[in-house]
């Protein structure tokens, strides 16, 4: 999956391609990966030590078990994004979005947007009904981006891996089609089915 997106709606901004991720682009990926885990760190469920050791093999496999897609400008990868499926029956209709990352130089463009409506495309193609999102509460300009995208909180939160000061809240996007979802506590995840979720990050 190739595709071109306007970078942003103000003048003199260079347009983006979003490419999804294959196990041969693991150098990109390595490298996007290990500059978001330096440059945001309490983004991530996994840290810059735990992945700077991996080898050509582990990006690779990272790679192979998520669907991942880059944006790239003129000088180089800009962002990237993944969603992951889950592997419970219940929730075989919910994806979720992870990996959120926009590269300093490309932040207020737009790469960020089209990002995150690149994977809802994705997960709207693979028949998902809804799509979460993990995001601290400290990180008030990603909360707003992912509103504009759609997403909802969902009154989910639980503790931060290293933060003891910060909460990681959980937000939804439903799909129109999906009809209205059953938030009853039957069918809401837990504490510890979330925290599960976010070492999806690959």
């Amino acid at each position: 999956m190739t595709s071109d997106a306007s970078g942003s709606q103000h003048s003199g901004i260079r347009p983006i391609r979003l490419q999804q991720v294959q196990p041969d682009d693991w150098a990109a990926h390595r490298d996007i990966r290990l500059e978001m885990l330096q440059d945001a760190p309490d983004a991530f469920w996994f840290t810059y030590a735990d992945e700077a050791l991996f080898e050509e093999a582990d990006w690779r496999s990272s790679i192979e078990g998520a669907w991942l897609v880059q944006a790239h400008d003129d000088t180089g990868v800009a962002g990237s994004a993944g969603l992951g499926s889950h592997w419970e029956p219940e929730r075989a209709h919910t994806a979720t979005l992870f990996g959120m990352y926009v590269a300093p130089r490309a932040r207020g463009t737009g790469v960020g947007e089209a990002l995150v409506r690149t994977v809802l495309d994705e997960a709207r193609r693979r028949g998902k009904d809804r799509v979460v999102l993990e995001v601290a509460d400290i990180n008030p300009s990603a909360i707003a981006l992912y509103e504009r995208c759609g997403f909802v909180r969902t009154g989910l939160t639980h503790a931060h891996p290293r933060l003891t000061d910060s909460l990681e809240v959980e937000m939804e996007h439903v799909f129109p089609e999906a009809g209205a979802p059953d938030l009853g506590e039957s069918s809401r995840p837990t504490s510890r089915s979330t925290r599960r979720r976010a070492k999806v990050d690959p």
